[in-house]
């Protein structure tokens, strides 16, 4: 009998050159017609500095932003095609190792997964000295933030660091490049019908009164406002003053109140955390897993106590409290409640796999200056320049988001909306 199938196993990938060549027209027709991205406009500037960093004398190490979920692989995949097809690309091992059949396409593709305790990382270090480039998400799981670049793992630092040493090591001159990727989704004209019909799904998924408000910010207001009372009530917390969470400042803090609750009744039972929220948050999950086979109740639903204190902390008044909304952070707004509450029927399953825009959208991709590590390498310096690297790494992502927003405003501008939620205002519209 064979042995039982293993989702946490580590492969290394075995490219298929056939395979990746006749890959790449499928993935820009599904990214074209499947997800609605019209276009990918990519500067001859920045496809410069790609091109610089990705050639087979370098090693080169591609670390994108990660607002979304699959249609961030397809712009990836893209950018791989036009300066190295047989890139690598790391991904969850829950979808590499989805099963015997699929772990055999995916490792065809030169995908990496991340499997816990699995070679991927010299794998990758191998790969990238081979001049083909390793391309790794820093910020580890899809933000549905377009606009903000979140905390980032050292992954990609660490493995741009071991390759600039065993450069230098060998005696060799080749140069090592962490390459910071940023790119923005933008609707070319209104998308309403497509957010009011978003709204309208979310809002039946979950089993909500519709709202009779005339407008999207409305209607999209009176949502947020019915899921955080929904919340309280599953997670038997007692519900918020109606009146308050009227205005913006009232919202944000009756969700904050409601995220520190439910920290708190984890840490209780699991120990108290240190750090951010996004260490505590993992040194939440490890307890759980470690608890499953005693308490798989208990485990299940610790879990959803765990993702529903991250889906709190995504809508911020930091992010959303300013005077007016973008239909863009609409809409990824209800994207990030569809994929974290709606799981019951098989349309929001494939959903979550296959998160579709409400409406068509052109990418605008920007390739800031990569950071040298082989500049930085230093055999008695490692942990203060990683860190100095990875600080250095997000400052960039962020600042090129910033820029690439802000040159994008007369586009985006002229469809925002009055914001109901903006901090210091009272009743939204």
């Amino acid at each position: 009998m064979p042995p039982a199938f293993d989702p946490r196993e580590y492969r290394d990938p075995r490219p298929n050159r056939v395979l990746i060549r006749a890959l790449k027209p499928i993935a820009r027709i599904a990214l074209r017609y499947g997800l609605g991205v019209r276009s990918i406009e990519l500067p001859a500037a920045d496809l410069a500095r790609l091109q610089r960093a990705v050639q087979p004398c370098t090693s080169a190490f591609l670390a994108p932003l990660h607002p979304e979920f699959l249609t961030d692989w397809l712009i990836d995949k893209e950018l791989a095609a036009r300066v190295s097809p047989l890139m690598a690309h790391w991904a969850s091992y829950e979808i590499v190792n989805a099963g015997p059949a699929a772990r055999g396409f995916w490792l065809a593709s030169n995908l990496i997964a991340n499997a816990p305790g699995g070679g991927g990382r010299e794998y990758s270090v191998r790969w990238a000295l081979q001049g083909h480039g390793v391309l790794l998400h820093p910020e580890g799981t899809a933000t549905w933030h377009a606009r903000h670049v979140g905390t980032l793992l050292p992954g990609a630092v660490d493995m741009a660091w071991e390759a600039a040493g065993r450069a230098h090591t060998a005696g060799s001159s080749r140069e090592t490049w962490l390459v910071p990727v940023v790119w923005a989704l933008r609707f070319p004209r209104s998308a309403e019908r497509g957010l009011a019909r978003e709204v309208d799904h979310v809002t039946r998924g979950l089993g909500l009164p519709r709202s009779n408000r005339p407008t999207i910010e409305g209607r999209f207001a009176d949502l947020q406002r019915s899921i955080l009372r929904l919340q309280h009530d599953r997670f038997g917390e007692p519900p918020p003053d109606a009146s308050s969470i009227e205005s913006g400042a009232g919202f944000f803090a009756a969700q904050q109140a409601l995220q520190d609750r439910l920290l708190q009744r984890l840490e209780a039972r699991h120990g108290p955390g240190e750090g951010d929220l996004r260490r505590r948050l993992h040194a939440l999950r490890r307890s759980i897993r470690e608890r499953q086979t005693a308490d798989p109740a208990g485990a299940r639903e610790d879990r959803l106590v765990v993702r529903e204190i991250d889906r709190l902390s995504g809508f911020t008044a930091e992010r959303y409290g300013g005077p007016t909304l973008a239909q863009e952070e609409i809409a990824e707004s209800l994207k990030r409640l569809r994929v974290w509450l709606l799981s019951e029927r098989l349309v929001d399953r494939l959903h979550a796999v296959v998160p579709v825009a409400v409406a068509p959208r052109d990418a605008h991709v920007h390739v800031p200056e990569p950071i040298a590590v082989h500049s930085e390498w230093r055999p008695d310096d490692a942990g203060a320049a990683r860190e100095r690297l990875q600080s250095e790494l997000r400052e960039r992502m962020q600042r090129a988001v910033d820029d690439l927003h802000a040159a994008l405003a007369p586009l985006v501008d002229p469809f925002r909306r009055p914001n109901p939620f903006a901090v210091g205002a009272r009743a939204g519209p």
